[in-house]
């Protein structure tokens, strides 16, 4: 049998369910795993034992048949809640800060079974500094940022699986650069109480995996449910799976896509070939002219809702990144008025997406402009991961394509709006055909 720390959730399920093993002994399994790498890597903010024994002490009790996250270790990225760990959010300013509740998403693991194992690092206020975290597969490379504890810990097998969240690419990226799977379901459908705010209309919450059904299984123990969720209840709850079903698949070139490496773009060229004749249908298009708009209508509302919720951080002019004070000051610059317009674009623009979307199940494009860039503060490449937070649209960064030097580099799936497990069903018929695979862990 494959050592615990590198097995997938699902496989972990499996074991657990049939008692081959205990949560005890897959939660020290990776942390084991953890002490053996972290020095390296320092992907944790918070990890300890003695939480970690309190809650096994409880999911000892359970039935395993009845949680379906059963004695499954999670990442926390640490702006999430939690009552028993101390949430800093990549700050000094919080240093040590324990809030004494868990955020709705960790409630709702921890109520399937799930072992909170600890926190995991993320960028200064999930925006973009970060210097402590280092990517598995060169530590001299960037793990992308704000979720680049939770991309690094489940890349080398210190957990299955991590949460992140993503406000323009924090989950995207660092999946591409590490080479995991990242999933940003559609946006307000996984829970927000409880976690860090940045920006109202673009916050969104995810996970990262080494396998596709261990992001249907974290998904589907974590997001709201029912009649009182009118369109998640109409395209999720009461979703189907149609085995004979045809996927029309839009292969397009983002905004951004002329900054790629030529290695990139001809990987991702050469692995969209391989999906002929696997029940798709590959049609080259374009995306709407009006994309190229969203990334500084993206940049206005991100900037003015940073200096809202940070100005009294900000005004102690203390303990905060130079980076972190540049944006504040360029927010204050932008008016109120110019800040509720871009608010209806963001609106008019999902809607005319929305319509423009109609004709395909999925769209593919790169993930990101190339490798991890060198560097552990490296400003990075303009992508399209951005666009699909910006519009609301689930979207999965899948590790199949690899550059010059052999290093991960992520290929994005997107689909409509509550079509989460529309997008969940292409993944599987790309594994069920061999066309995507699990990731190895990273030694």
């Amino acid at each position: 049998m494959k050592p615990l720390y590198s097995q997938t959730a699902t496989e972990l399920k499996a074991l657990l369910d049939t008692k081959q093993t205990t949560p005890r002994e897959v939660a020290q399994a990776h942390l084991d795993r953890v002490r053996s790498l972290e020095d390296e890597i320092h992907a944790w903010a918070y990890i300890e034992q003695e939480p970690v024994d309190a809650q096994l002490k409880k999911i000892e009790t359970l039935e395993p048949s009845a949680h379906p996250m059963f004695g499954i270790p999670i990442g926390v990225k640490d702006i999430y809640n939690t009552f028993d760990m101390p949430t800093q959010m990549g700050s000094p300013i919080w240093k040590d800060f324990t809030p004494g509740n868990d955020a709705r998403m960790v409630h709702y693991l921890r109520r399937a079974g799930a072992l909170m194992l600890g926190k995991t690092v993320t960028a200064e206020f999930a925006v973009h500094y970060q210097t402590d975290t280092r990517n598995p597969h060169d530590l001299k490379r960037s793990p992308g940022t704000s979720s680049s504890g939770s991309a690094a810990a489940v890349a080398c097998g210190m957990v299955p699986i991590a949460l992140g969240s993503q406000t323009a690419g924090s989950i995207g990226r660092p999946a591409s650069y590490c080479g995991v799977y990242g999933f940003k379901p559609s946006f307000g459908v996984l829970p927000r109480i409880g976690v860090l705010k940045t920006t109202d209309s673009l916050d969104t919450l995810g996970f990262f995996s080494r396998s596709v059904e261990d992001l249907r299984l974290a998904f589907e123990a974590s997001r709201v449910k029912g009649e009182n969720y009118e369109f998640v209840h109409r395209y999720i709850d009461a979703h189907y799976t149609d085995p004979n079903r045809k996927f029309r698949v839009a292969v397009v070139e983002h905004p951004k896509y002329s900054l790629a490496s030529g290695h990139a773009k001809e990987a991702f060229n050469t692995w969209v070939k391989t999906l002929e004749h696997h029940n798709i249908e590959l049609i080259s298009t374009k995306l709407p002219d009006f994309a190229n708009e969203i990334y500084d209508i993206h940049q206005c509302i991100y900037d003015k809702a940073l200096a809202y919720y940070f100005k009294d951080e900000y005004a102690k002019h203390t303990l905060m990144s130079p980076i972190f004070y540049d944006i504040i000051q360029a927010g204050q610059q932008i008016t109120t008025q110019t800040y509720t317009d871009a608010l209806e674009q963001q609106n008019l623009l999902a809607q005319e997406f929305s319509t423009w979307f109609e004709s395909f199940d999925i769209i593919l494009t790169l993930g990101a402009a190339d490798e991890a860039p060198i560097g552990l503060t490296t400003s990075d490449t303009p992508d399209s991961n951005l666009l699909w937070t910006f519009l609301g649209l689930p979207s999965v960064m899948m590790p199949v394509l690899k550059g010059e030097n052999g290093l991960p580099i992520g290929v994005v799936a997107v689909s409509k709006k509550y079509h989460d497990l529309t997008l969940m069903d292409f993944l599987q018929l790309l594994k069920d055909q061999s066309l995507i695979n699990d990731t190895n862990i990273k030694d």
